[in-house]
């Protein structure tokens, strides 16, 4: 065998193995947090206000449920915008049409609002006084460390 078949073999396996191992790193990752989810995040968050384990139970029962509600406006949001795009592709705009596709997001979000009000209402009553206050600075605070701070003056 020739010195450059045997290196271009050598190169070849090597740049396989790289490949094969990110595709390995990429597939656990997305297990990782497809297996963590909404309760890996609300288990943080009792961690971080202190919550018991039976107040950490109700944080991760009402993120679980809210994310699959959200999930489904997110789904009909979608149908909604080709909706739309096949009336703006019409001749003339059918406003019938258009009234009903919106309508059928409409009714969802407001599911999804009652829904978001039950579940501040649980959360509230599982959670003491200590725990709430904690919990009202974290939504505060949520998302300031992505934003540049400003000078003030």
């Amino acid at each position: 065998m020739s010195p450059f078949f045997s290196g271009a073999l050598g190169a070849l396996a090597v740049v396989i193995t790289l490949r094969v191992a990110r595709g390995a790193a990429w597939y656990h990752r997305a297990r990782r947090f497809r297996a963590g989810g909404p309760p890996r995040a609300a288990r943080r968050l009792a961690a971080r206000i202190g919550a018991s384990p039976a107040q950490e139970e109700v944080l991760a029962s009402e993120a679980t449920s809210l994310a699959k509600a959200l999930h489904g406006v997110r789904r009909e949001v979608a149908e909604v915008r080709e909706a739309i795009a096949a009336l703006l592709t019409a001749e003339s705009l059918d406003a019938a049409a258009l009234a009903a596709a919106l309508d059928r997001p409409a009714a969802r979000i407001a599911e999804v609002r009652a829904r978001l009000e039950a579940a501040v209402a649980r959360i509230h009553g599982a959670l003491g006084p200590a725990e709430r206050e904690r919990l009202a600075d974290v939504l505060r605070n949520l998302g300031r460390w992505h934003r540049p701070r400003l000078a003030h003056g």
